[in-house]
């Protein structure tokens, strides 16, 4: 049963994600550039990782996170859209969820932001939770912090739109 339907967060804000659910956080976008969508995720036992590309994780070994595929490869418009799946909280205290642009040519994106990639990140659960958070900063940067899924209280856990921009990959300490 859903416990509540689909909202859209703006930066700061939060949205609580029903307990022992799966989850499904989509990357999509539309205009012609390689956006990467990354975890950067922390186990309950404080082991750090990093879900991506080039190592797309598995569920079926903890922490059961798993990307699906590289879309928009050689800054490809359309319907891009890459998915990555928590099977449950269970193993997890948080995972960050990031997207960067990957440029063969880095001085081809001096001046990229985010927010002129029509892009987005939606946050669902298979219980009906739907949450969307927009890329929507126009600050100059490589990286965006989108949002983080917080289960520090596995009574209550929730995502948080975070849409921070950086230079530099980020770190799961830092947020």
């Amino acid at each position: 049963m859903a416990t509540q339907s689909r909202v859209t967060l703006k930066k700061g804000e939060r949205a609580t994600l029903t307990k022992s659910a799966k989850i499904t956080a989509k990357l999509t976008w539309t205009k012609p550039v390689d956006l990467d969508l990354h975890a950067f995720y922390k186990t309950k036992e404080g082991a750090l990782g990093h879900i991506y590309y080039d190592n797309q994780g598995t569920l079926y070994q903890p922490p059961c996170i798993e990307l699906d595929e590289d879309a928009g490869v050689d800054d490809t418009g359309g319907d891009n859209e890459e998915n990555l799946t928590i099977k449950s909280l269970s193993h997890v205290e948080s995972v960050l969820i990031a997207t960067n642009i990957y440029r063969k040519f880095s001085f081809f994106s001096m001046g990229d932001n985010f927010a002129k990639y029509d892009g987005k990140v939606l946050v669902e659960t298979n219980m009906g939770d739907q949450i969307e958070v927009p890329l929507d900063s126009d600050k100059v940067g490589k990286w965006c912090v989108i949002a983080k899924i917080d289960n520090s209280n596995p009574s209550e856990p929730y995502v948080i739109n975070i849409n921070e921009v950086q230079k530099a990959e980020p770190s799961l300490k830092d947020f």
